[in-house]
């Protein structure tokens, strides 16, 4: 297993508070293009080729491939937070979502990142590239990848490479009925391609089933 750095939803008002304007963020393992802007990340072929060139892992399927787009949260979906890896590894980042309860998807995406928390006194400080494995207990599909970055002061978060991998429709739902008891939902036999997964979720969950702390993460969000 490569070596990871946790990142969970729903940290403390304490601990968000402790970081300042300007203050060093967490490194980030991905590679950092050369001139390091945004217009060069956007355009940077090595994230495109690991994106393309990343194997399945076993029980699981891709479902969309090199995005410049993550999941995003939203009251119809369920997100379990994110995890920072060393490499661009898919089998690591469905190996945490095998070890987490509820999780059936994930999507494992390169990110734009500030090495400085941006303020007025450092509006646009250099990137770093984060490599994020999101967790989540809802479909992963293209339809929900629609968070594109966004500003923080002038400084310009990008997604690249983004994939997305689903269990298999018997090992999700497994996975689903095991974390919550299979109270308010039903997943079909006949639900054998990911693409159909999207309407039968919204059809057939409560989101009275899913946890109250299923939030946004914290660092590009």
């Amino acid at each position: 297993m490569l070596a990871l750095v946790a990142v969970l939803a729903g940290l403390s008002a304490a601990a968000s508070a402790a970081t300042t304007d300007c203050t060093a963020q967490p490194v980030g393992y991905g590679p950092v293009p050369s001139p390091n802007t945004d217009t060069a990340f956007k355009a940077y072929a090595p994230f495109a080729t690991a994106a393309k060139n990343a194997a399945t892992p076993s029980l699981y399927q891709r479902t969309f491939v090199n995005l410049n787009a993550s999941e995003l949260g939203t009251a119809s979906n369920v997100y379990m937070g994110y995890y920072e890896l060393k490499a661009y590894d898919p089998a690591s980042c469905t190996a945490i979502c095998d070890t987490t309860s509820g999780c059936v998807g994930t999507n494992l995406y390169f990110e734009r990142d500030p090495s400085l928390a941006p303020a007025a006194a450092c509006p646009n400080p250099a990137a770093l590239t984060v490599i994020k494995c999101a967790l989540w207990g809802s479909p992963v599909t293209a339809v929900d990848a629609t968070n594109d970055g966004q500003y923080q002061e002038n400084f310009h978060v990008l997604i690249a490479g983004s994939n997305g991998y689903m269990k298999l429709p018997s090992q999700a739902c497994s996975a689903i009925s095991s974390a919550w008891s299979g109270d308010a939902y039903a997943w079909p036999s006949s639900a054998v391609n990911w693409q159909g997964w999207t309407s039968i979720f919204g059809s057939r969950i409560t989101s009275a089933a899913w946890p109250s702390s299923a939030t946004a993460g914290v660092r590009g969000w």
